[in-house]
Formats: C-alpha cells, sequence, structure tokens
C-alpha cells in the first residue's frame, strides 16, 4: 500500500511536470508563432519607412542632404500621401536601382519587392474617401488673357491693351491663372488704370467709331426707361454692375457709385460725362479686377452659390465673365440645377469663346503660346519664318485642340487624328498641296507624316534648340508634358553634349546622343527619352520633314526599355495609344482640373482625379465627359476655409 501511494504521488507529479511542460512549451510555440506574425506584421506595415531610415538618412538628411532632397521630414510627415510625388519618385529610381547609388550597397530583389508591396498599400492604395477636402482658392486677380476678354464682353469691343502689363508668371501649376501667382502689384494697378481711362475715353469719345457708338448705346440703355438724370445714372450703374461683378451688387456697392455719379454729374451738368467717370472706377475696383467668391464660414465643405458657379463656368470654357444667360440663371437659383447645369455647358462650348480652351488652355498646357514670343527663327537668315507663319502655327494647334472638345472626340485623337487644321502658307512649310488663301481651315489629311499634335509644327520648334533639334528634350516632353510620367531630374553637373563630339563628322547626330546618354549617370533616364525623340528625327527645329541630315539618311528607329520597338512618328503614335493611353487619360485630365480650379493640385485631389479618369475612360474617352466629370466634382461645385481637413 505504500509503494502504492508513493507510486501514484509520483506519477502524479509526474503528469503535473508533463502538464507544465506542454502548457510552458504551448506558450512558447505561441508566442513564437503570433510574435513572429505580430512583428513581420508590424515590419510589413512600416517596411518602406525603416527602409528609407535605414539606407538613405545617412546621405539624404541634415542641413545639405545629397541632391538637396532632404527624407528625415518626409518620413514623418502624414498623410504620406501629401508627398506623393516625391514617394513615387523614391519608388521608381529603388525599382531602377538608381537607390542607393552604384557605389553604396545595393538592395536584395527581396528588398526591393517588399518595399513595392509597401508602397502599393501604404500610399498608392490610400483611401482618399478618408479626406474628403475640396481645397480653398483665394480671391486672386485676373490673368492678363481673362481681363481682355472681359472687357470685351463687358463693352461689346475689343479695348483693352495688355502689352505694357507685367507678364503673367505660370504657377507650380503651370499656369497663369493659378492663385499662387496672381498678385495685384502697384505697376499693375497703374497699368489698370490707364487702361479703364482709355477704354472709356474711346467709347465716350465724341467722334466715335460706329461701333463704339453701339457700345455705349448698350451701356446707357438701361437709364432710358427713367425720366430723372439721377434715376438713368442708377439704373445704369445696377445693370452694369452686375456685369462688372459677375453677381448683384449690394446696395452700399450702388450708393457709394451713385455718390461719385453725382459728383461728377454736378460739375458737367451731363449724363454721358458723370456715367464715363463712374464707369472708369468701376473698372479699377476690387470687384471686378479680382475674381472674389462669396465668404464661407465654418470648417465643412460648401457649396459654392449660383454665381460663383457662373463665374467658375465661364472662367473656365471662356477665360472670360459669365454672359446675361448665365447670370439670369443665377440670379433665379436655377444654375445649379443638374438639367439646367448639362444644358449651360452644352451651350457654352458650342459658343466661340470655348476657343480659349485651345488657345489659353492649350498653348500654355503644351506651351505652343511661346512660338513667336520666345520661341523664333532669327529673320535674317531665315526670311521664310515670317510673323503670319508663327501665327498659323499656334492657330493650327489651338483650333486643332478646340475642335477634339467641342467635336466630343476621344482623347486618343490628341495623337493620332488624321486632320489638321491649316492656311496656304503653312500648308507650304508642311508640303501640302491644294491649300489656298490665309484663313485656317480644316483640311483631313492624306499624309502619314502627319497628323496629331506630336507632328505640329509648334509643338516640334519649342522642343528644340534654336539651331538643331534634340531627342532628349523631345523625349522628355512627350513624357511630362503629354503623359504625365517625366523622368528624374539629371544628376548634377550633367550637361548636354558636348561641343567636341558636336563638332565630330565622322559620327551621325544619333551617334553623338548616344555617346552622351550612354555614361552611366544618365543611361537609365535617356533609356527613356531617347527612343522616342530619335523617332520624331525626321521633323527639323521648326517642323519640316526631311530625311537626311549633315550628308546621312536619319534614322528614326527606336526601343523602349521594355523591348517595344518602332520607327517614326506613325509608329510611335501607335505605341503611345496602345501602351500609354492610361497615363494620357490621366495627364490631360490633371492638367485640365488644374486650369479649371484656378490653383496647383493637392494630395486630396487624387480621389477626384480617379474618379474622371474612370467616367471618361469608361464613357470612350471623350473629352466632353472630361470637361462635364470636372465641372460636377466636388472641388469644382465646392469651396472650404484652408486647415479644415479632417486629417488636419
Amino acid at each position: 500500500m505504500i509503494l502504492t501511494s508513493t507510486w501514484q504521488a509520483s506519477l502524479r507529479l509526474w503528469q503535473f511536470h508533463c502538464q507544465r511542460c506542454l502548457l510552458i512549451s504551448s506558450l512558447f510555440a505561441w508566442l513564437t508563432f503570433y510574435g513572429t506574425n505580430f512583428v513581420s506584421g508590424q515590419s510589413k506595415t512600416e517596411f518602406g519607412l525603416n527602409l528609407i531610415k535605414t539606407e538613405c538618412l545617412d546621405c539624404h538628411s541634415g542641413s545639405q542632404p545629397e541632391g538637396e532632397l532632404d527624407l528625415a521630414s518626409v518620413v514623418d510627415h502624414r498623410p504620406l500621401v501629401e508627398n506623393l510625388t516625391l514617394w513615387r519618385n523614391i519608388s521608381q529610381r529603388i525599382q531602377l536601382g538608381d537607390m542607393p547609388p552604384p557605389d553604396e550597397a545595393t538592395l536584395e530583389a527581396t528588398q526591393k519587392q517588399q518595399f513595392e508591396n509597401w508602397f502599393q498599400k501604404s500610399i498608392e492604395q490610400f483611401d482618399y474617401n478618408s479626406v474628403g477636402q475640396p481645397g480653398y482658392t483665394p480671391a486672386r486677380r485676373l490673368t492678363h488673357s481673362e481681363y481682355r476678354h472681359t472687357i470685351r464682353d463687358l463693352i461689346g469691343v475689343d479695348l483693352a491693351d495688355t502689352t505694357k502689363f507685367p507678364q503673367d508668371l505660370s504657377g507650380s501649376s503651370g499656369f497663369k491663372n493659378s492663385a499662387n501667382t496672381l498678385f495685384l502689384q502697384g505697376s499693375l494697378f497703374e497699368k489698370y488704370s490707364q487702361s479703364a481711362e482709355a477704354i472709356m475715353s474711346a467709347v465716350f469719345a465724341k467722334n466715335a467709331s460706329r461701333l463704339m457708338e453701339l457700345a455705349k448705346f448698350q451701356i446707357l440703355a438701361p437709364g432710358k426707361s427713367h425720366d430723372k438724370i439721377e434715376d438713368q445714372g442708377k439704373a445704369i450703374l445696377q445693370t452694369f454692375c452686375r456685369r462688372a461683378f459677375r453677381r448683384l451688387a449690394t446696395t452700399t456697392e450702388i450708393n457709394g457709385l451713385q455718390q461719385i455719379f453725382l459728383e461728377e454729374l454736378a460739375n458737367s451738368q451731363q449724363l454721358e460725362p458723370a456715367i464715363q467717370k463712374t464707369l472708369t472706377a468701376i473698372l479699377v475696383m476690387p470687384q471686378f479686377l479680382l475674381k472674389i467668391e462669396s465668404a464661407t464660414k465654418g470648417s465643412k465643405p460648401v457649396r459654392i452659390n449660383d454665381f460663383d458657379l457662373a463665374s467658375r463656368l465661364s472662367y473656365f470654357l471662356w477665360a472670360s465673365m459669365p454672359d446675361d444667360e448665365l447670370l439670369q440663371l443665377a440670379q433665379q437659383g436655377e444654375l445649379s440645377k443638374p438639367e439646367v447645369l448639362r444644358t449651360q455647358i452644352n451651350r457654352m462650348l458650342e459658343n466661340r469663346r470655348s476657343k480659349t480652351l485651345g488657345y489659353v488652355f492649350g498653348g500654355q498646357w503644351l506651351g505652343f503660346e511661346d512660338i513667336g514670343i520666345r520661341r523664333r527663327q532669327d529673320p535674317i537668315d531665315n526670311p521664310w519664318c515670317t510673323e503670319s507663319l508663327m501665327t498659323a502655327m499656334r492657330a493650327e494647334s489651338a483650333l486643332f485642340l478646340h475642335s477634339l472638345i467641342r467635336n466630343d472626340r476621344p482623347l486618343s485623337e490628341l495623337i493620332n487624328a488624321r486632320y489638321t487644321f491649316l492656311n496656304e502658307e503653312l500648308a507650304k512649310h508642311y508640303r501640302i498641296r491644294g491649300i489656298e488663301g490665309e484663313a485656317m481651315r480644316k483640311v483631313n489629311l492624306k499624309t502619314m507624316l502627319r497628323g496629331g499634335i506630336l507632328t505640329q509644327a509648334s509643338v516640334l520648334s519649342i522642343t528644340a534648340f534654336p539651331d538643331r533639334t534634340s531627342p532628349v528634350v523631345r523625349g522628355h516632353w512627350v513624357l511630362d508634358t503629354i503623359l504625365g510620367t517625366p523622368p528624374p531630374e539629371p544628376p548634377p553637373n550633367v550637361s548636354e553634349i558636348s561641343e567636341q563630339v558636336l563638332e565630330r563628322d565622322d559620327l551621325s547626330f544619333r551617334e553623338k546622343v548616344q555617346q552622351h546618354s550612354n555614361n552611366i549617370n544618365c543611361k537609365s533616364c535617356h533609356q527613356e527619352m531617347d527612343p522616342i525623340g530619335f523617332s520624331l528625327e525626321n521633323y527639323d527645329n521648326f517642323g519640316r520633314y526631311r530625311t537626311r541630315q549633315f550628308g546621312k539618311t536619319i534614322d528614326a528607329r527606336g526601343q523602349l526599355p521594355d523591348g517595344t520597338q518602332f520607327e517614326g512618328s506613325e509608329q510611335l503614335k501607335n505605341v503611345l495609344i496602345s501602351q500609354r493611353m492610361p497615363n494620357l487619360t490621366r495627364q490631360i485630365t490633371e492638367k485640365m482640373l488644374t486650369y479649371a480650379l484656378g490653383r496647383q493640385l493637392e494630395y486630396y485631389d487624387e480621389q477626384t482625379i480617379r474618379t474622371i479618369v474612370k467616367e471618361t475612360t469608361e464613357n470612350d474617352y471623350r473629352f466632353q465627359t472630361l470637361i462635364k466629370s470636372i465641372i460636377n466634382s466636388q472641388p469644382f461645385l465646392y469651396r472650404q476655409l484652408p486647415g479644415d481637413s479632417p486629417n488636419e
């Protein structure tokens, strides 16, 4: 019995130890499994940030970071997508092997893949709906082109001369209507004052032309139904201010202007001189010179009122003031109704004033507005390069883009359209026969050498040097301006082709470019740019077609890093349409949205961009779908005070 009891006690003790060991081993296994996965999950969540901190901050931080790129603040900034362009550049550089640089330890393939997985999840798949910020554009002055068009539509005559105004600057958005550049300097205000006096003096001149007399009659017409001069003046001011201010004038504003009118009337004893002085004063008031929207209260997005909507519509589609129909609908509170808004968009696109989408939007986006202004050929050595030719070159591109929009053509026709706009002089420049006269007209093309924006003389000129072509510049322009996928900035101290190489007669121009591009610091970028530029080498620095250069046949072949081969402009177009349509669609969306809003795009606009791209893609990439999606987007219809984003 004693032995049995002892054995049973030992057995129970042994079972206890076994259970204890089992419990400990199970606990250890649990901790090992879940702990490892917890750490693994955490590392996946922070992998990209940890990689930057361990591999990049030694060079890219401090008071003098390498390449002037300080990543220390970027990794701690939230949300990360606020620096989206930078993160995309970092990801691209890591995948191409440019980061870390060749003289540093390279990343393993698994590290690159882990970084890419982190990048896609944490940045590219960020939920922008959680932001919900429509943005805010402060009051800003009219651009010079908006000022000219507004004066024209307000007075009825194109009287504004802005040639002596201080030059408008392009903002970081790439457009001159960006709010962050539209300051009202003292020197500019002086020009506005001189312009206002000149305009009203011309309208009310004693020996005015018939056109001026008509303009004056329309200005004075609202006063005809009143007997007293004082009442006539007030009626004229109310009507003029409604149009000049793009909204109903307040009682305070009308009373102040009426006081000016009465004082001038006391001096002159006549209606017209008193009205002339008062209208001159209106043309230098902030309510006319600035685009000022109604005040926003609170911290949430607020839908703009109908008068502000009328102005946003007109300055987007016309680069000018709203017409009477828009103002009347706004006054009635009807403009923001979906069906009414849709009808007005269609009407406005049909109106001749929508040509500004070609001349102003297109000219600034694509850069062809510089032809004849900042880009030209020496007329002594090139007597063929006349002012009329350069005007026709600008007009071709502007009318072409406007026709795509007005006729609701697919975005792809920007690249591969089989028609263009020519007059006799430009047609001779292209060696196209059968076109006579100075007027620009639509021409269906029979040649495969022209068609689409890439083969228009305006674009070919701005993407070349004054004395020669540049495959690098043209390739960069296509990647950046057309596709929105610019290569990284070149390394420091990297220049164009050296003079010594350029002067070598034993090398073709292509070989000279390739010798420069084969530099280890340049190759990764040039393998993207150069093939595109080489395919356009048959066009000289002012857009004329040629087959030989320096006595040698031009080699217009190109091959992209992925192995895609093409030769000449026509095959390049096919490659862009078949492989890069998503990039083209997004780029046009971003550029047109930027222009429409009058501000640079911010990280919180990403969801809007994606929505517009999706709607445009689903409707066969139509230009008018793009425009209507922009107008119906939250940033266009709403505004919010800065600093009130939900994530701030």
